[in-house]
């Protein structure tokens, strides 16, 4: 078998149904939110966790992207379960405005 080198000559190693590309626009995949930021440390051994509620009508795909680009940009680990965004550390302040500057109307709850 030839070596391949280039990106072009591995991407013959990819059958032509599985070469599409997703892409997600963050700002306009879903409509403004009215969320909750709430502040806890509840069974956590004092360890705060911020938890974003309220979403609704979002799929699964949408919140992992949305997850994703939050921890990228506060810096820190999360999770998802039940429709809610978990974040570790207090980083709320940062949480709130990176929502709101998606267009989101944010009501900080607890703590």
């Amino acid at each position: 078998m030839k070596k391949l080198n280039s990106f072009e000559e591995l991407g013959s190693l990819i059958p032509d149904g599985s070469k599409t590309k997703k892409s997600f626009d963050i700002g306009n995949s879903f409509s403004k939110q009215n969320l909750e930021a709430h502040y806890s440390v509840k069974g956590r051994a004092g360890v705060p966790v911020i938890i974003i509620k309220g979403f609704k009508n979002m799929s699964t795909e949408q919140l992992k992207t949305l997850s994703k680009t939050i921890k990228r940009k506060i810096g820190a680990g999360g999770s998802i379960k039940n429709n809610e965004l978990f974040f570790q550390g207090d980083n709320r302040n940062k949480i709130i405005a990176i929502l709101e500057s998606q267009g989101h109307i944010v009501k900080r709850v607890g703590g």
